[in-house]
This record gives structure tokens, C-alpha cells and sequence, in this order.
């Protein structure tokens, strides 16, 4: 059962949004007054509040699946992508130093939710309720989070690469060293990667059981396998070449694009303009 009204649900996605709006420019503003300081208590606060808003997030990230039957499209991928891929960061930042992504996340994510408050709510979708479906469903939703926080990552390290010829810059001087921001990308494309594969893997596993017929290569299995080719290419090439730097962060955001052409990019065409 739905536990939103179509305009309950309208609502909370704008109030959500106005929050993630407020946090991002209020954090874009502080970090840009050379008189403040990011102190550990200003970080823990900004952690602190930053954890109340996903929380708050999460019943409209939900919602959606959690209906019967479940509806899902590009606005509900949108919500819950930028849900999955702000936890992640989130629970990475008690082990990592990642302050300086806030400002580069929290932007992108105010601007993704914004652009799903514009987009129609997505189609029914009754095979989500099959456990096996359930399975690909949840790696895939992981792979894509920890593709979105790679591509932050990545503009991230362009940022870092410039405030090197630009250090009076002072949103820029909270940025972790440029060689700690690549180690954390690799590593992060890493397990992108390897649930990419497994998502890949279920989905013609799965196809025939859960469709009746076996895997199509339809333009969701061309472009996600695009992206896959791009992210083990960039794998292999930084370990049997050393690629690094602007060639990564450019292969890592093409993969990107690739796959938000998957999933949420087709689902635009077919929930916004062909209304499918």
C-alpha cells in the first residue's frame, strides 16, 4: 500500500528537496568565508545534520517499491539513486577524510532531485515484488550509488588538480590531497565494478525466469555494458599502464553518463516524453 497521496508524496519531495537546498548552500557559503574554520565540532555538526536529512529522505526514496504493485521510473531512480549514493558517502566519511566531497555531493544531489520533481511518477512495476527480481534490483541500485560517489570523487580531484594553480581559492582549501582522492577512487570503481559485473550476471540469470524469455540486448544492456567495458578498461589501465589523473577522471565520468543513459536516461524517454 502506498503510504503517500500523489499529493502528500509532491510535497514531501518538495520539502525534501528545499532541505538538501538549504544544507548544500548553507555548507557552499561557510566554506567559502576565509573567517571560519572547519573545526572537527563544525564537521561533526555538518555530518550530524546531514545524517537527519537522509533519514528524512529515505521514506521517499522507498516508497515508491514499497507499493503495491511497485512504481518505479526515472523520478523514483533519481530519489533513491542520490539516497544511495549520499548514505555512501555519509558512512565512508567516519572512516575517511571526505569533507571536501560535501560540497561537490551536496550540489549534484540538490540539482538531481530538483530534476525529478519535474519528471511524471514512474510506471507500475509488479515483477519488482519477485524476490529473484529483488536481488538484481538492490545490487544494481549499489553499483549505480557507488558509481555516483566515483564521479564526485572525480570532480573532485579536477577541483583539486586546479586549486594546485589557484591555492587563494578558499572553497578549495578543504580539499583532501589530490593523491588520497585518486587512491579512494580506484578503490571505490573498484566495487562499482565487481556489482556492475554481478548485476549484469543476475539480469541474464534471471531474465528468463523473471520475463520469459532471455536476455534482450535492448539499449539498457548496450549502454550498461558500455560502461562496464569503460570502468574494467580504466581498472586495467591504471594497473598495467599507471593511468591516472585527467585520464581518469575522464573515463570514470564517461562510464558515468553511460550508465545514467541505462537506466534513468531511457526511463526519461519513456516516463517523460512517451509517457509508457
Amino acid at each position: 500500500m502506498n503510504p503517500f497521496t500523489a499529493i502528500t508524496a509532491n510535497s514531501y519531495a518538495l520539502i525534501i528537496w528545499l532541505a538538501y537546498l538549504a544544507l548544500s548552500s548553507w555548507i557552499m557559503i561557510t566554506r567559502r568565508s576565509a573567517s571560519l574554520t572547519m573545526t572537527p565540532q563544525r564537521l561533526r555538526t555538518e555530518h550530524a545534520l546531514l545524517g537527519a536529512l537522509l533519514l528524512a529522505h529515505a521514506p521517499l526514496a522507498f516508497a515508491p517499491i514499497a507499493m503495491t504493485p511497485a512504481h518505479f521510473g526515472a523520478r523514483e531512480a533519481l530519489s533513491l539513486l542520490t539516497w544511495l549514493a549520499v548514505l555512501i558517502y555519509w558512512t565512508a566519511a567516519y572512516l575517511i577524510r571526505l569533507e571536501g566531497l560535501q560540497a561537490i555531493l551536496l550540489p549534484v544531489a540538490t540539482l538531481s532531485l530538483g530534476a525529478a520533481l519535474l519528471l511524471p511518477t514512474g510506471h507500475a512495476t509488479p515483477w519488482l515484488a519477485k524476490p529473484l527480481m529483488q536481488v538484481h534490483f538492490a545490487i544494481a541500485m549499489l553499483s549505480y550509488g557507488f558509481f555516483a560517489v566515483a564521479a564526485g570523487l572525480a570532480t573532485l580531484m579536477r577541483l583539486a588538480d586546479r586549486a594546485l594553480h589557484h591555492p587563494g581559492r578558499s572553497l578549495l582549501q578543504q580539499l583532501p590531497p589530490l593523491l588520497a582522492l585518486e587512491k579512494l577512487l580506484f578503490s571505490t570503481l573498484s566495487l562499482g565494478l565487481a556489482l556492475l559485473t554481478a548485476t549484469l550476471t543476475t539480469g541474464a540469470i534471471f531474465a528468463e525466469e523473471l520475463f520469459g524469455r532471455a536476455l534482450s540486448f535492448n539499449h539498457k544492456t548496450i549502454f550498461s555494458l558500455a560502461a562496464w567495458l569503460v570502468f574494467a578498461t580504466l581498472l586495467w589501465g591504471r594497473h598495467a599502464r599507471g593511468w591516472r589523473g585527467r585520464t581518469a577522471i575522464n573515463w570514470t565520468l564517461a562510464g558515468f553518463g553511460l550508465l545514467l543513459l541505462a537506466y534513468i536516461g531511457s526511463r526519461f524517454v519513456l516516463d517523460g516524453l512517451v509517457n509508457n
